[in-house]
């Protein structure tokens, strides 16, 4: 069985899981009733009687000036070929169609092989954005025009159609960091630093009498040696990291291991962590 053209396509049909959805049964009045008058979703759009996106392939660029016709033109890449190509598509303009409207009731009515992002489909998640009439916008809080253009976002590889390689970018962000670090933590001090995690304070006042206890039941063997000194090592590394989070875990991984520490020594090498990440968040 083919797909009805004239399929009622809403915004619940992007949303099957999501409980203000409604079904064909009940009436507008009805559908209207649980949406509400304070519902978030119409901060982004007016919802009037439910319309019908029918889309069809043409080959015009333009829609006449006196026509209540719009276009929607896709310029898509197939990965196979490693070519573009441009597709027209026709749609009567009786609504203010977001333009993430306009691609799904194509993929759904047309072609079911058009690849795109989208997720929250509010403006927030910026999964469906795309360039649309030449400026990078998200589609779901877009209004298509008479002559509606969408391609891909420009200065990313394209993997198919609006979808394109986005590793680069968040290895960017990761090297970056482009959000709020506290860069001074001059202010810590390790007193405080030894309120926040038991195990520094277990460390600094001595072996309790349950570590003793944990000590003598620790077996001596090979692979408990070789497991102690890789995090000795690690220790190390760490420390010259200036991560104090990672310090303290691997610290109590050796002292469940059964190495008692030097209260000086644990002090001098937490306050020399503290340093070294100072210098390193100037």
């Amino acid at each position: 069985m083919g797909r009805d053209p004239t399929r009622e396509f809403t915004y619940a049909h992007r949303h099957p899981l999501k409980e203000h959805h409604f079904s064909h049964q009940q009436s507008w009045q009805q559908k209207r009733n649980r949406l509400g008058q304070g519902h978030k979703y119409r901060m982004l759009r007016k919802i009037t009687t439910p319309y019908k996106i029918s889309v069809r392939r043409t080959t015009s660029t333009a829609p006449e000036a006196t026509s209540k016709k719009a276009i929607l033109r896709l310029i898509r890449f197939d990965p196979t070929t490693n070519r573009q190509r441009i597709e027209s598509y026709e749609y009567d303009k009786q609504h203010e169609y977001m333009v993430l409207d306009l691609i799904t009731a194509v993929k759904a009515h047309q072609d079911p092989t058009l690849a795109f992002r989208a997720s929250c489909c509010e403006g927030v998640c910026g999964s469906c954005a795309m360039n649309i009439n030449g400026i990078n916008s998200l589609a779901c809080i877009t209004f298509s025009q008479q002559v509606t253009t969408v391609g891909p976002l420009p200065n990313f590889p394209v993997i198919k159609d609006f979808v394109v390689d986005l590793r680069h970018f968040f290895r960017q962000y990761a090297q970056i960091r482009p959000f709020v670090r506290n860069t001074n933590l001059d202010r810590s001090r390790v007193e405080n630093i030894i309120e926040r995690y038991d195990t520094i304070r277990k460390v600094i006042y001595g072996v309790s009498p349950h570590g003793i206890h944990t000590d003598s039941d620790v077996p001596r063997g090979g692979n408990v040696e070789t497991e102690v000194v890789g995090l000795l090592r690690l220790l190390d590394a760490i420390s010259e990291a200036g991560n104090v989070t990672h310090l303290v875990s691997t610290l109590e991984e050796l002292e469940a291991k059964g190495v008692q520490f030097d209260q000086a020594k644990v002090k001098e090498l937490i306050e020399t962590t503290l340093r070294k990440h100072g210098e390193r968040t100037k």
